[in-house]
């Protein structure tokens, strides 16, 4: 059997356990872990007749004399990797040193690093690896002297092996070898601790607990197209998940709150903390409903600035990209920490009891894409026809008839009487029959359409005291409502000055993402001549704000009507004001639909750094006027000069006339002229008021 070969870094065998240099000696490379590696070769089943093979790796016995004398074995190899503090994780690439500590080994058994790959599949391949911390020589074979039992960890399985070594001098440097290497981590485990906390002194099992609170972000990287990214935040400690936030949808100054998983407690040892090598770390990531997230990048919090952060400061952390990540060059989050009390620790464990899971966003299974993808919503006929599956289904009553339609049938049958009416609101005023047509050119938005995956639309009617919904078309930017579907309903009067509002929607079957607009439009009811039949098209707009209103957001044609119940009833309700409604609606999606068929997608209540920015703004313009009125009152009642006037007046001097300006309290004049005319005519009251608004 080929002895083991462990290549270690001679620079790695130079410890510094002081603490002043030790910041420099942590950045110098060292072992970390063993390499097991596996040689191919053709084995003489001759020699196996003579001696019998163990492979303690594999735990198993190499092929008997009896089978196949092709059979490959597998012989154990093993190596010491170096890397440095700034590397990567196992995966990295290892480094072996040629000018090893155990050159000897390779000079006793002619295996040079030329030799390392032979011919005929005679080489070594790496099998796994094994943190050198992990790896522990615990005893010697008795009958062996040559031999050494050794056991690790490997993918969470405790494993005890036993090498055997050509000499048992080899045996023995191979223990001393691991020996001297454990020390050095230790070594330079304790220099760096001792750098780390740079005289904190440490209370004996002292454990930690934090309140961290994930405030925002600002300016984040713009990873999906068309759409800011949908940000959310994962906390790690080495590598293990402990917190994780739920995202913001299409927000680039994200705002978390407690509901959104911005406050969580983190109980850690302290001398744990300290000993880790990048303290906490947040990465920041785009949620996407298919395929996977994407890194938008990171920061590490150390744990020295941990231990010594001002309570419930808040501190903002520029992102950096993760190795092998995009470079976004932007964007910042803040967070707030503190040592959690008594208290925070009872309210965030009731909280968190009383919460359902809000960070564990479902994402489209494939099963679910690929069958949207291989939903075949048209044909064509052998005479060169194409029609159109009919969504979202066929005519109960004519299904054969009604299940493939071509592209004029569907235009007729969809302008054709509804079938079903669905009579909604308390008014008695009168009543507006309604039915939804069709939409024509949505955008998509879904993010599959490079799959043919498109928007499955619905539209949402707001009256008064009434939310409605049609039927969803499901894959389709041009859907028709047919006559069978939901599409058409009855609205009861409350009064004559209502709106009716009308969105479109791309519905979205995950619990937790809500329904994307499309576009709404509002229609103002009080034009319409009743008994007659208007068939009307409307562009859609996402708020009433979009500019320049052109239709890139699509169309939406509906059908019309109103009944009146007595036109004198009617008139005397104008008299009074319309009376404020409320709409109840059973999910928090239905809300958020109900919302923006109202107000469109621009929430002036978000809790967001822009709505903040927004309402600061108009109270600064509020108090840029209340500096001018302020000015103007002043100037009229104090009679201060506002308007320069020049009269002439002769100078001896000279002989001549010269003109001289001075500052005449020309509008004090005019309000006290015309408060004596008001007095004494008070019939002039309105005409003053009107000239006024002039002046």
């Amino acid at each position: 059997m080929c002895p083991p070969q462990i290549a270690l870094d001679k620079s790695a065998a130079q410890p510094t356990a002081t603490a002043d240099n030790a910041a420099d000696n942590i950045h110098k490379t060292e072992i970390v872990y063993v390499r097991i590696m596996e040689r191919q070769h053709r084995i003489n089943p001759a020699a196996m007749v003579k001696e019998h093979i163990l492979n303690p790796m594999a735990q198993r016995l190499l092929p008997d004399t009896k089978k196949n004398s092709n059979q490959e074995s597998p012989v154990n190899f093993f190596t010491g990797a170096r890397r440095r503090f700034s590397d990567g994780d196992d995966n990295s690439d290892d480094v072996d040193d040629a000018d090893s500590v155990m050159k000897s080994f390779r000079e006793l058994t002619h295996l040079t690093t030329d030799q390392s790959t032979g011919e005929d599949g005679d080489g070594w391949l790496p099998k796994y690896k094994v943190p050198l911390k992990m790896f522990q020589i615990v005893e010697s074979n008795k009958k062996r002297k040559n031999s050494v039992v050794v056991s690790f960890k490997f993918k969470n399985r405790s494993t005890k092996r036993e090498f055997i070594f050509d000499t048992e001098d080899q045996a023995n440097e191979f223990r001393q070898i691991i020996h001297d290497n454990q020390n050095l981590i230790q070594t330079r485990a304790k220099a760096r601790l001792d750098w780390a906390l740079k005289g904190i002194q440490l209370q004996e099992d002292e454990r930690l607990t934090f309140l961290i609170d994930i405030c925002s972000g600002s300016d984040l990287p713009q990873s999906d197209v068309g759409r800011q990214s949908d940000p959310y935040v994962i906390a790690s400690f080495e590598g293990r998940q402990i917190h994780q936030t739920g995202y913001r949808s299409n927000n680039a100054n994200p705002i978390w709150t407690l509901r959104k998983g911005s406050l969580f407690i983190w109980k850690v040892d302290a001398l744990e903390l300290f000993e880790s090598r990048q303290g906490l770390v947040f990465e920041v990531k785009d949620y996407d409903t298919v395929g996977e997230d994407e890194s938008l990048g990171f920061f590490s919090v150390s744990a020295r600035t941990l231990y010594k952060w001002p309570d419930n400061e808040r501190k903002v952390f520029a992102l950096k990209p993760l190795p092998g990540e995009t470079d976004f060059k932007q964007g910042k989050i803040a967070i707030r920490v503190r040592r959690a009390t008594d208290y925070d620790i009872e309210f965030m464990e009731t909280y968190n009891s009383k919460q359902t899971n809000l960070r564990s966003q479902p994402k489209m299974k494939g099963a679910a894409v690929i069958k949207e993808v291989l939903t075949k919503n048209s044909r064509k006929e052998k005479d060169g026809t194409r029609e159109y599956r009919v969504r979202p289904g066929p005519d109960p009553k004519r299904q054969e008839a009604t299940t493939w339609l071509t592209k004029d049938k569907l235009e007729q049958e969809c302008m054709k009487a509804s079938h079903n009416w669905v009579d909604i609101g308390c008014g008695n005023l009168g009543k507006i029959h309604l039915d939804v047509i069709k939409c024509d050119k949505l955008p998509n938005m879904d993010s599959g359409g490079n799959f043919g995956i498109k928007t499955d639309a619905f539209a949402s009617l707001v009256y008064e005291d009434c939310f409605v919904q049609t039927d969803v078309i499901s894959n389709c930017l041009s859907p028709r409502w047919m006559p069978w579907s939901q599409r058409a309903f009855v609205f009861n009067m409350m009064h004559t000055s209502s709106q009716l509002f009308i969105a479109v929607f791309d519905s979205d079957d995950t619990p937790l993402n809500d329904h994307d607009l499309c576009g709404r439009v509002s229609i103002d009811l009080c034009n319409f001549m009743p008994g007659t039949v208007y068939t009307l098209d409307y562009n859609l707009f996402p708020t009433a704000k979009s500019s320049p209103r052109d239709a890139k957001y699509g169309t939406i044609t509906i059908r019309l009507r109103l009944e009146l119940a007595d036109e004198k009833t009617l008139v005397l309700s104008n008299m009074k004001l319309p009376q404020s409604v409320y709409v109840n609606v059973q999910t928090q999606k239905d809300f958020h639909v109900l919302r923006q068929t109202v107000e469109g997608n621009l929430d002036t209540k978000e809790y967001s750094l822009s709505t903040i920015t927004a309402y600061c703004d108009e109270l600064m313009s509020y108090l840029t006027i209340y500096y001018g009125l302020e000015d103007a009152v002043i100037r009229l009642f104090l009679w201060r000069g506002g308007k320069e006037v020049f009269i002439p007046a002769p100078d001896i001097a000279t002989k001549s006339i010269k003109w001289f300006g001075f500052r005449f309290p020309l509008t004090s004049v005019i309000a006290f002229l015309s408060i004596i005319n008001l007095v004494e005519k008070p019939d002039l009251i309105p005409s003053f008021l009107f000239a006024s608004a002039g002046w």
